[in-house]
């Protein structure tokens, strides 16, 4: 019998949750940088990560944009917490980004490398996968606290690159305070 993870959360509110500060803190961390390029999935200019120069809110719809770089000031790394409805269609922009502009994007997506959704979209694709020791607290989607729901899913932060690599897979343990440390493999 196969187990399937239902989620918690109304489908109202599941496209909206805010990426926490810790999961921002150890991608800075991770990639050596001290900012992002564009946000590109916030809903609004409010609700932009703090690390990022630019963003392409809502309205602006990311998956019709071209310009996933629009200020190349923090280096040339954008980043992508998608709305989880449309999690594949991103991740298919990202890679077309990468390409296009020869820059990087960091996305965070569920952690799911055994179903055929993670075969057909991310295998054979030139990307490094940040896979953390445990998960991470999303906030609500108003921003003010983390929630008591919080997913039932691992997350990973998938850097996807201009260059052939293939896939390269990271473990590495969660931390605010100094030096991201790799787990052992």
């Amino acid at each position: 019998m196969a187990i399937t993870n239902q989620t918690n959360t109304e489908k109202t509110q599941k496209d909206y949750w805010r990426t926490p500060p810790e999961l921002i803190n150890d991608a800075l961390r991770l990639l050596n940088i001290k900012g992002f390029d564009t946000d590109v999935c916030c809903a609004s200019g409010n609700e932009k990560i703090k690390f990022a120069s630019a963003y392409i809110d809502e309205q602006a719809n990311a998956l019709t944009s071209e310009l996933w770089f629009l200020d190349c000031q923090n280096g040339s790394t954008s980043f992508c917490n998608p709305p989880f409805s449309k999690k594949w269609e991103f991740f298919e922009k990202a890679v077309e980004q990468s390409k296009k502009w020869s820059k990087q994007i960091l996305i965070v997506l569920p952690y799911t490398p055994t179903t055929k959704q993670w075969h057909q979209n991310v295998h054979d694709k030139d990307c490094i996968i940040y896979v953390p020791d445990g998960r991470y607290n999303y906030l609500l989607p108003d921003g003010s606290k983390p929630s008591k729901k919080c997913c039932n899913f691992e997350t990973c932060l998938i850097l996807v690159v201009p260059f052939k690599c293939g896939n390269i897979i990271i473990n590495y343990k969660r931390g605010s305070n100094g030096k991201i440390k790799l787990a052992d493999n």
